[in-house]
């Protein structure tokens, strides 16, 4: 059985939503594995979404392990953020070093990782653009989408990597944006509406490549992605089908 460290920043509803979409995988034996630990780097701070997360996975019996990176080092991070990150990592090394991982999944984490905890596991990160196009934040990626009059959109799961966003690809999911545009004239509505598709999106595409890797359907190895007889993953399964199938019940 797998053992998944889970790595969020519990910010809202997206990474709550994903959280109890992995534990629903697991529970329902979809997913053969087991959470090792959840990783949070916010305090609590009143914050309802986070609160929650915490208590499902004390009930779970599930390890929590809060390190927040807000006030870590503050005088460092404002002189060198490489630096910063860098001695940030070592401390998440050491805070998930008693819960051993088979693989990492940052699901919601608003942070970014540093090059020697990239090296040392194996993580996979959800980021809201299809592959080899938009960098940044879904704010800025939605509105290039819009403005851009992309025909498609979509997420991308990649390997983490210490270049931000453009790790070895895994897997992707794509839908059209043509009957949002038809719906909604105003950019600002069609920005939300094309956001709320993806975000709608996001756990099965999540949930259905964490489980072809359990599955060994894909292997991860030093940063690149194998299929089970060794051979490099060149041509990036679009994992759309499995993932309209799931939303429509056929799962």
């Amino acid at each position: 059985m797998k053992r998944i460290g889970w790595f969020t920043t519990a910010r809202g509803p997206g990474s709550y939503g994903l959280f109890t979409s992995i534990l629903a995988r697991i529970h329902s034996g979809n997913v053969d594995a087991r959470l090792a630990f959840v990783f949070i780097n916010r305090e609590v701070k009143g914050n309802e979404f986070r609160r929650k997360i915490i208590q499902m996975a004390e009930d779970e019996g599930i390890p929590v392990i809060i390190f927040p990176s807000d006030g870590f080092m503050p005088e460092l991070k404002a002189r060198d953020i490489a630096a910063w990150r860098e001695e940030y990592g070592k401390g998440l090394r050491e805070q998930i070093s008693r819960y051993p991982m088979d693989l990492g999944v940052l699901a919601g984490y608003m942070l970014v990782i540093d090059p020697m905890t990239c090296r040392e596991h194996d993580l996979i990160n959800l980021h809201p653009a299809l592959p080899d196009t938009y960098k940044g934040t879904w704010e800025e990626i939605v509105g290039q989408v819009v403005e851009n009059g992309d025909e498609a959109y979509g997420a991308t799961v990649h390997v983490c990597s210490p270049e931000l966003d453009r790790g070895a690809i895994i897997a992707y999911d794509s839908f059209s944006t043509a009957p949002l545009r038809a719906r909604f004239e105003s950019k600002e509505e069609l920005v939300k509406a094309v956001r709320a598709e993806e975000v709608r999106r996001e756990a099965p595409l999540l949930m259905e490549t964490i489980k072809m890797i359990v599955d060994g359907e894909i292997v991860l190895r030093g940063g690149e992605v194998y299929d089970p007889r060794g051979l490099r993953i060149e041509e990036h399964p679009n994992l759309s089908e499995r993932v309209s199938g799931v939303l429509a019940g056929r799962d």
